[in-house]
């Protein structure tokens, strides 16, 4: 089946059908499915944002098909299986792929799929959360900068890792200070509330503009923002602001 159209209410249709089909193939294990990420905690951009579901288990060990049950539910619809990022895991917190980040996100803002089973584990601690987002930085951050900041120009395959470059910085201050994930809206707002020394607000407005379809992602690379500054910014205020 394909979708001709990125819209709510198909996104909505398609994670319904990923949470069933989860349901079909791992039940009893499967104690309920959630929508996760923008859909749930609001702000969801068709062209920025992925499909998040939620997926907690209650079994001994992680189910060897999970690889396979992911990849074909990714089929279920040839332009959302493009989006779908499935998070999984037990509530022990000891295999699977559901970082502490996206454990606060299923705790304070999960919506259930199936069975309206809201979770229940333990919350991650701060110096858990706080150890994640410096492993994040380094792996998801970072490690883009060179390359970002090198492009003459902005190519489509590079407006969406560059938008969420620019962005990391709200939602990386948001959650270190607060231990809470919510949207990149709340993010950016709390950014102006704290002013980080050193950090240029305005392409990370216009980023947030970009998301909410009010400008384009070649408005924001105008800007010429050096990266690797607001980035130098960003970590010197988590190093002194530790709660």
């Amino acid at each position: 089946m394909r979708s001709p159209l990125l819209s709510t209410n198909g996104v909505t249709d398609y994670i319904a059908r990923v949470a069933e089909y989860f349901h079909s193939r791992l039940a009893p294990s499967l104690v309920e499915a959630y929508k996760l990420g923008s859909l749930a905690h609001g702000g969801f951009s068709k062209i920025y944002s992925d499909i998040d579901v939620g997926l907690l288990l209650n079994c001994a060990e992680p189910p060897s098909a999970m690889p396979a049950l992911i990849a074909e539910a990714k089929t279920l619809d040839a332009e959302y299986g493009k989006k779908l990022s499935v998070f999984w895991g037990n509530p022990e917190f000891t295999w699977g792929r559901l970082p502490f980040i996206d454990r606060l996100d299923l705790l304070d803002h999960g919506v259930p799929l199936l069975h309206g089973v809201k979770p229940s584990f333990r919350r991650p601690t701060k110096d858990e959360i706080h150890q994640e987002q410096i492993q994040s930085i380094e792996r998801s951050w970072k490690s883009r900068l060179p390359e970002l900041s090198r492009l003459p120009k902005l190519e489509p395959k590079d407006r969406k890792p560059y938008i969420r470059a620019i962005l990391y910085a709200a939602r990386l201050i948001y959650t270190w200070d607060n231990l809470s994930v919510d949207s990149n809206d709340r993010a950016v707002e709390y950014l102006h509330q704290v002013q980080p020394p050193g950090l240029d607000l305005k392409p990370v407005d216009l980023a947030l503009a970009c998301r909410n379809e009010i400008c384009t992602a070649e408005d924001v690379f105008a800007l010429h923002t050096d990266l690797n500054r607001q980035c130098e910014s960003t970590l010197s205020y988590i190093s002194v602001n530790r709660i």
